[in-house]
């Protein structure tokens, strides 16, 4: 049955109906295929499909994803998904829209470092990473600020999703 859903999730991307936010069948697809990927636990799927709405501004599509996982995510413990991370890169397209969208509240409810070390155990970088509110409950917004010794410093983009009830 895997298989099968990948072969639905592999269609919906290459008919890229999903740039129409008025073709409601291709999302109606959209939501049958997400709910698909959760029941079968595939959350690299769900993430292929998230990242690919989100690089091409299929927000649409993007909006009733995050409302799906929402809806999973509102289940008690144990049911379908465990809490997961989908990493979104290093540049979003129309990062103001995906924040417009998810809106995004920039008060920080957790931050972290985390180091990487060289073969000699010397600190080569660290990441200073920001967690943001969304408003849906059980997605957040992360970012990973990479500071490091030879300037190659970016931010990586995350979503996390989790059914921890205190971060409401």
């Amino acid at each position: 049955m895997e298989k099968a859903e990948m072969r639905s999730l592999e269609e919906l991307i290459q008919n890229n109906s999903l740039h129409d936010p008025d073709d409601i069948d291709s999302l109606l697809e959209t939501a049958e295929i997400t709910r698909q990927l959760i029941s079968c636990g595939l959350e690299s799927e769900l993430c292929r499909l998230i990242n690919y709405t989100v690089k091409n501004g299929c927000f649409e599509a993007f909006s009733w994803i995050m409302a799906i996982l929402q809806e999973e995510f509102e289940q008690p413990e144990g049911t379908g998904l465990k809490d997961f991370s989908c990493e979104l890169g290093r540049s979003i397209p129309n990062y103001n829209e995906l924040t417009r969208l998810l809106q995004v509240d920039f008060n920080v409810i957790g931050n972290d470092v985390k180091k990487a070390y060289d073969d000699h155990g010397e600190v080569q970088s660290f990441f200073n990473i920001f967690k943001y509110r969304t408003a849906y409950n059980n997605v957040f917004l992360v970012t990973e600020e990479n500071f490091d010794l030879k300037d190659n410093d970016f931010i990586l983009y995350k979503l996390e999703f989790m059914r921890d009830k205190s971060n409401k």
